[in-house]
C-alpha cells in the first residue's frame, strides 16, 4: 500500500505549497501568541467552502483567530511548552529552507483563516492541495507579492482566466540539493482570499467554482454539515464528503457497490478550547440504507457505582449482540472480508463454539469492563501484576452464556496444559465459580472468578482481589473521581456508550524514569503523559442521520 501511495506521489510535493504547508506551520505558532491578528474575512467554513470545488474529497478549516489559539497557553507543563516551541522552530526553519520563505516576514502580517482542500486531479491519478487562504491586510498581502516579483531566487508567470489573474511562482533551485523538478506553485486572488495551488489547473478550479456557484459547500449533505460546528471554540475542523473516496488515495481498487452501500456517509470533526483542555467531536452521517444505520441505544442501567474511584481504564455500553450482526454484515460485502469471518467462525467452532449463538447472542445488555490498580503486600498474581481487571454484563439468556463459560472452563483446564482447576464456592451471598492455579508452590491461585449477583446480571474478576471487589461495592466508586466528572459532565444527555482512561493515575502507576531509561517510553511519550489528566470518550445516538462522538481530554495547567 505504501509503494502504491509513493509511486504516485513525487517525494516532497508538499513542499511546493510554499503558503499553505507554512500557514499549517502558523497555527502551531499561534498557540504560543505569535500571532496576533484581527479576525479573518474568511470567516467560517461555508465562505472557505465556496471556492472548493465539488469534487473535493476532504477539506480543513484553521482558525487563525490568535485569541482562540491563546487559550491554550493556559495548559501544559514547561517541559511541553518548550518541547512543543522547539518543533515549532525547527519546523519552521525546515520549511523555510524548502520553501525559501519567511514565515514572520513575509505571511504573519496578512494571513486570514485558511482552507485546504485536497482535489482528484484531472489531467492524472494524483490528488491536488488547494488552500483558500483569508487577507487579513491587502496592503501587507501587496508588499509580500511585490518581494516575490522582485526575488532573484523566483520565476513568475502570469496568465489570465476568467478575467482573473493567476501568478505561478516558480523556485531556483537550491545549492546542495540533488536536481529535481522545480518546485512552484500558483496563486489568484478571489476577493479577500487567496486561491494557492501546487498547479495552476488547480487554482482554475477554485476560480470556476466560485464563478459558477459550484462548491464544495453545495454539494449534498455537506450543504447542511458545513453549517454544524462540532465544538463551540474551535481551532481545526475537517469536512470528508464521502468517506469511500478516501480508498482512492492509496492507490487501491474502488470498493464493489454493495461494499461502498454500507459505507457512512459525510464526517465533520473538529477539536477545540474548553476550560479542561481539547475537546474533539466527530459528526458522521449515515445514509438510511446504509446498514449501519442502526440507532444507538442510549446507555442504562450503569455500573459506575461498582468502580473504585481509583479505576485506571472503564468501558461501558450495551448490545454487543447487535454491534457483533451489524460488523460482520459489514466485512461479508467483500471477499476478502468474508473469507477472514469464515476461518473466525471455523477457528472456534474447533473447541466446540458456536461464536455467533452462544458468545455473542446472550451480550443483550449492557457491559461495563474496567482496570484497577491492586495494592501491594497481597501474596499471589495480583500482587506481582500490579492491576487486575473485572466486568459487570447483562444478559436476558442466562442458561446459554453459563453453557458458553462452562465450554471456556473446560478448554482452559484440556488446551492450556496447565495445572488449571474449577472450583464452586460462595462469597458474599454469591455462588462463585473460579479458575485456579496450582504451581511454583502456589495453591488454588485464582486466575478468573465469576458469579450472578444478580438474576440477569454477571459479574467476572480478574485475580482473586477483584472477584471480591467485584461482589463489594466499593466505599468510595469512579463518580467521584475528579477528572471522570469533569469529563462526565460535557459529554451530551444520552449515549450509547463511554470510555474513560485515568491518565494521571496511569502515570503514577508507572516508573516513568526506568520506562524511558529502558527505552520503553520516549522522551515525547513522557511529556505527554505528563500534560494529560485523562481521556474520556462517548458516542450519542443518532439524530436525523447524524451519529456524533465526543472526546475530552482534560490538560495539566500551567504553572
Amino acid at each position: 500500500m505504501k509503494n502504491a501511495k509513493e509511486s504516485k506521489t513525487p517525494k516532497g510535493w508538499w513542499r511546493s505549497m510554499a503558503i499553505a504547508a507554512t500557514v499549517v506551520l502558523g497555527t502551531g505558532a499561534i498557540a504560543y501568541g505569535w500571532l496576533r491578528l484581527r479576525p479573518s474575512p474568511l470567516s467560517s467554513p461555508q465562505e472557505g467552502a465556496e471556492a472548493v470545488p465539488a469534487e473535493a474529497i476532504m477539506a480543513l478549516y484553521i482558525e487563525m483567530d490568535a485569541s482562540v489559539w491563546g487559550q491554550l497557553e493556559r495548559f501544559g507543563t514547561p517541559e511541553a511548552q518548550a518541547s512543543v516551541e522547539t518543533l515549532i522552530a525547527e519546523f519552521q526553519q525546515d520549511l523555510a529552507q524548502d520553501t525559501q520563505l519567511d514565515f514572520n516576514r513575509d505571511l504573519k502580517p496578512w494571513i486570514g483563516n485558511v482552507m485546504l482542500a485536497l482535489v482528484p486531479n484531472t489531467e492524472g491519478d494524483r490528488q491536488r492541495l488547494l488552500a483558500i487562504v483569508g487577507i487579513r491586510d491587502k496592503i501587507q498581502a501587496l508588499a509580500f507579492a511585490n518581494r516575490v516579483k522582485g526575488s532573484q531566487d523566483k520565476e513568475l508567470q502570469e496568465e489570465t482566466y476568467r478575467n482573473t489573474t493567476i501568478s505561478t511562482v516558480t523556485m531556483a533551485p537550491q545549492s546542495g540539493k540533488e536536481s529535481t523538478e522545480p518546485e512552484s506553485y500558483s496563486i489568484a486572488v478571489l476577493g479577500d482570499y487567496l486561491a494557492v495551488g501546487d498547479r495552476p489547473d488547480v487554482v482554475k478550479a477554485a476560480i470556476d467554482t466560485a464563478k459558477d456557484n459550484t462548491s464544495f459547500a453545495r454539494e449534498g449533505q455537506m450543504r447542511d454539515l458545513l453549517r454544524s460546528q462540532p465544538v463551540e471554540t474551535p481551532l481545526l475542523q475537517a469536512y470528508i464528503a464521502n468517506l469511500a473516496d478516501l480508498q482512492e488515495l492509496d492507490g487501491s481498487e474502488s470498493p464493489p457497490a454493495e461494499f461502498a452501500e454500507t459505507t457512512p456517509g459525510a464526517i465533520v470533526a473538529g477539536i477545540g478550547v474548553t476550560e479542561i483542555g481539547l475537546h474533539l467531536r466527530t459528526l458522521l452521517s449515515v445514509p438510511e440504507e446504509s446498514s449501519l444505520n442502526t440507532p444507538i441505544q442510549p446507555l442504562a442501567n450503569s455500573r459506575i457505582d461498582r468502580f473504585p474511584d481509583n479505576t485506571l481504564a472503564l468501558i461501558e455500553g450495551s448490545h454487543l449482540d447487535q454491534t457483533w450482526t451489524q460488523w460482520t454484515e459489514w466485512v461479508e460485502q467483500t471477499p476478502e472480508g468474508n473469507a477472514l469471518l469464515a476461518q473466525l467462525r471455523a477457528g472456534v467452532a474447533q473447541f466446540g463454539i458456536d461464536i455467533d449463538r452462544e458468545i455473542f447472542a446472550p451480550l443483550d445488555g449492557t457491559f461495563s469492563l474496567g482496570v484497577i490498580p491492586v495494592a501491594g503486600g497481597r501474596p499471589g498474581l495480583s500482587s506481582t501484576l500490579g492491576v487486575g481487571a473485572m466486568a459487570f454484563i447483562e444478559s436476558s439468556d442466562r442458561t446459554t452464556l453459563d453453557a458458553s463459560l462452562d465450554k471456556l472452563g473446560t478448554l482452559a483446564q484440556e488446551g492450556f496444559g496447565l495445572p488449571i482447576g474449577i472450583e464452586s464456592t460462595t462469597l458474599e451471598n454469591v455462588s462463585i465459580t473460579q479458575w485456579t492455579l496450582s504451581m511454583f508452590g502456589v495453591a488454588g491461585e485464582t486466575l478468573l472468578g465469576y458469579g450472578w449477583p444478580e438474576a440477569n446480571l454477571l459479574a467476572l474478576g480478574i485475580t482473586r482481589p477483584m472477584v471480591e471487589l467485584a461482589l463489594t461495592p466499593p466505599t468510595n466508586n469512579l463518580a467521584q473521581n475528579s477528572t471522570f466528572t469533569q469529563i462526565e459532565e460535557r459529554f451530551p444527555p444520552s449515549y450509547g456508550g463511554r470510555m474513560f482512561a485515568n491518565v494521571e493515575a496511569i502515570r503514577n502507576s508507572l516508573d516513568l524514569v526506568t520506562l524511558q531509561t529502558q527505552e520503553v517510553l520516549t522522551p515525547e511519550a513522557v511529556i505527554l503523559l505528563e500534560t494529560i489528566q485523562g481521556v474520556g470518550m462517548a458516542a450519542s445516538p443518532a439524530e436525523e442521520g447524524v451519529s456524533a462522538l465526543d472526546i475530552h481530554i482534560p490538560l495539566v495547567l500551567a504553572d
